[in-house]
């Protein structure tokens, strides 16, 4: 259900690392934002209609819309650049949705494929961001932790 092809396998690796990143290095943003983006990327597969060929789907469009929220709140309410970028990001990834809605002409691959590679770029500021934060870190002079 969750890895059958080689893409899944792909993006769950990507997950993997990005989130594991955002909790080894990240503070309560990143995590936060990885908690919510493993969150999305598990129940997308449990609300999508397999049987649904042409149109959005509308589970995964609200799936999509909650994860653009958590992202939205931590835009506005921290300090990080890639907050901004992860939720405008997202905001693309719900616009591909409305799209597909409005015309249900769209092939189905492109739809995919256009989600995919904007959840890419979602899990990619997740990762900058992570990284940043644990070079912002700095040793204290003491030498305490």
């Amino acid at each position: 259900m969750y890895v059958q092809t080689l893409d899944q396998l792909f993006s769950l690796a990507v997950l993997l690392t990005c989130c594991g990143l955002a909790v080894w290095r990240g503070r309560w943003v990143e995590r936060v934002a990885a908690a919510a983006m493993a969150a999305a990327w598990f129940a997308s597969p449990l609300v999508q209609d397999d049987s649904q060929t042409l149109g959005a789907q509308g589970g995964v469009l609200m799936v999509d819309v909650l994860l653009l929220l958590v992202l939205l709140y931590l835009a506005l309410t921290s300090d990080r650049w890639w907050t901004m970028a992860a939720a405008a990001f997202q905001g693309v990834a719900a616009l591909v949705h409305l799209a597909a809605a409005i015309d249900k002409q769209i092939i189905p691959r492109a739809y995919y494929v256009a989600g995919s590679l904007l959840s890419y770029l979602v899990m990619g500021a997740l990762l900058v961001g992570a990284w940043n934060a644990g070079r912002r870190e700095k040793p204290r002079p003491d030498g305490l932790a």
